[in-house]
């Protein structure tokens, strides 16, 4: 059994997965309508889901080495995320089935991601239940720092998008990167905010 990770581990193991993510979806993903053997279309298809695999395992091994109450806060929010993704997921299916929503199977793409943030808010309300802080950085990478290079990976693909004269793709980039970066900016004031609170 190998030593638990630290946070600062973690977030740089996670922060290299989502680069390996990106450049794949970046280089590879294109060639997915383009390649005729079929063997070759699926391979290219189903690889950004291994740096997800790996991101996945490293959330499953941070939460089975973690304390008792890290555990229950994590198995908390997972059940949160689970219940607002498949209560969402089939509403939007019996919308669909109705052709009230009209959506198609590129939507399951959405699914994940949604059950990551609904995962990621539902914990951070659970760790303030218990008393904690949900934006505690003590060991590791801090939050505004992790925001910048999210919105930086965001604004790469909106890059490469407007490279490839994708207009709906490089508005959404940089609405999301948009996002990331102020976010980053409105948690950099607040903890220089806490920071002077603490000196008087």
């Amino acid at each position: 059994m190998s030593a638990r990770l630290s946070v600062r581990q973690y977030q740089w193991r996670v922060l290299a997965a989502m680069v390996v993510y990106v450049l794949v979806m970046v280089l590879a993903w294109p060639l997915v309508r383009e390649t005729a053997s079929l063997p070759l279309k699926v391979a290219l298809a189903l690889l950004p889901v291994l740096p997800m695999l790996y991101v996945i395992a490293l959330m499953a091994q941070r939460v089975l080495r973690s304390d008792e109450l890290e555990q229950r806060t994590h198995l908390v929010a997972l059940g949160v995320a689970t219940l607002v993704t498949g209560t969402l997921s089939l509403i939007g299916g019996f919308l669909a089935i109705a052709r009230v929503l009209p959506l198609d199977g590129s939507t399951l793409i959405f699914v994940f991601p949604l059950l990551m943030t609904s995962y990621g808010l539902a914990r951070g309300w659970v760790v303030r239940r218990y008393g904690g802080d949900a934006l505690c950085e003590d060991d590791g990478m801090p939050l505004h720092r992790r925001f910048f290079l999210t919105a930086a990976l965001i604004a790469a693909i909106g890059l490469y998008a407007w490279w490839r004269d994708k207009a709906f793709a490089l508005g959404v980039c940089v609405g999301i990167a948009a996002v990331f970066a102020l976010s980053a900016v409105a948690l950099m004031l607040r903890r220089a905010r806490r920071g002077d609170g603490a000196a008087r």
